[in-house]
Parts: C-alpha cells; sequence; structure tokens
C-alpha cells in the first residue's frame, strides 16, 4: 500500500499564493450545473534530478453535485468529499482492500491543517487559478472542446488544456525548480453510463470507519501499523 492523495497532487500545480478571500467557493453556485461525469487521469512527476527515476499513477476522478471520488487504479486507496446540508465538506480517506474509511470531521479540519473548496474539488482548479493564466488558443482534445492556457507564476510555469463544457482538466503540464508534473485525461465518459462507478456511498457505511484524531492512539491496530508504514510514520 503506498497511499498517494491524488487531488493534493494536482492541487500542488495551482500554489498561487491567493489571499483568502480571493479563494471563495465561487463555482458552488454553479455546482449543480456541472455534468456529472466519471474520468481516468495518469499523473506522471518527473524529478529534475536525474538520479530519481519518475513516479506514474493512474487514477479515477468522479463527479456528482454533492460528491467528489477518487480512487487508485488498483482499487486499494481512494479518497471522498461530501457536501452537507450545511454547506461543510465530509472527507475521508478510504482503503477499500481493508474495508475501512479514516474519517476527518469538518470541526477537526484545522487540527489536521486541512482546508477544503468545493469549486477546486470539483473542477480541479479554482476560477481565481484558471483566470491567472491567459487563452493561447481554442482546440479540440478528445473530441471536446477545450482552450489552452498558459502562465508563469510565483516560478511555475503552467500549462493547462481547459475542457470547457465539463470545466475539467484535460491537462496540466507544471515545470518548476524540482521537475515537471504532468496530469493526462486518458477517458471520460458521462457517469450514469460509466464503465467504472465510484464506490456506492451504502458500501461505505459497511465499512469500518476510523476517526483521524484517534490514529495516534492506535498505534498497534495491525491497519493502523500498515497505514503508518506505507506513510512513512506520519499520518495527516
Amino acid at each position: 500500500m503506498n497511499p498517494t492523495n491524488f487531488l493534493k497532487t494536482v492541487f500542488t500545480v495551482s500554489c498561487f499564493c491567493f489571499p483568502p478571500s480571493s479563494l471563495a467557493d465561487k463555482p458552488k453556485n454553479n455546482a449543480h450545473r456541472l455534468p456529472e461525469v466519471a474520468c481516468r487521469y495518469e499523473t506522471t512527476v518527473t524529478p529534475l534530478n536525474k538520479s530519481k527515476a519518475p513516479s506514474k499513477h493512474t487514477w479515477f476522478f468522479w463527479r456528482t453535485p454533492e460528491m467528489i471520488q477518487t480512487l487508485d487504479a488498483d482499487g486499494d486507496y481512494g479518497e471522498i468529499w461530501q457536501r452537507t446540508v450545511t454547506g461543510s465538506i465530509q472527507y475521508r480517506k478510504l482503503y477499500p482492500s481493508d474495508k475501512t474509511a479514516v474519517e476527518y470531521m469538518p470541526a477537526d479540519n484545522p487540527t489536521n491543517n486541512l482546508s477544503f473548496e468545493w469549486g477546486k474539488l470539483s473542477n480541479m482548479l479554482s476560477q481565481q487559478e484558471l483566470e491567472a493564466l491567459k487563452p493561447v488558443k481554442n482546440l479540440q482534445v478528445m473530441g471536446r472542446n477545450a482552450q489552452l492556457r498558459k502562465g508563469k507564476i510565483d516560478g511555475q510555469t503552467v500549462a493547462v488544456q481547459w475542457l470547457t463544457n465539463e470545466n475539467l482538466p484535460a491537462s496540466i503540464i507544471k515545470k518548476n525548480s524540482a521537475g515537471t508534473m504532468e496530469l493526462r485525461l486518458v477517458a471520460i465518459q458521462p457517469l450514469v453510463t460509466a464503465n467504472r462507478k465510484p464506490i456506492a456511498i451504502e458500501a461505505i457505511a459497511n465499512y469500518r470507519h476510523i476517526d483521524a484524531i484517534d490514529f495516534g492512539d492506535m498505534e498497534n491496530d495491525p491497519f493502523v501499523k500498515k497505514v503508518l508504514a506505507a506513510e512513512g510514520g506520519h499520518h495527516h
């Protein structure tokens, strides 16, 4: 098990240091108009240091108006964000092979150094980040309307192929002093006809649920031991 926070990896593309006020959840009111989709992405990280091998991960992304879910290609690790009726975001790490979910309570997010923005979760880029990249040209990607946008922000060179109807990236390439991160869309379908579906909420309800704040007191638990070993002894 080698958990990868897929969206966290993508979000490192867009650390543009906007002040919190400018990162307001602008797309929130439009979220219900976003198409429900099932995507497969491939993320490749190539360090500038040639002595370090590139890493590649294939993963799934599913979006509905109130749920975002990711899962690695092996089905061993995923993440799910659910928007509650109060507007808070319930986050869980999923370990399907172990039938276990690690819960991060919204009230504990500051303690866990977690902060979620629904628009960014559902689009992978916030509206402010997208607008920071200049349009270069319109194009077709996988038979869909797209726009190439480029920019250099805070020392990072970023190029995005943006699917204008789906509000999702077909590709993101980020280059900085550490190396290159490339996100590439491999497949996209309407969720209702998708070959691969997200894990059902009913199935997750039957998992073993562990509160993240209890992890530190469960070091002898076999599952916790396995997760901590995979994450290098740290859990966030």
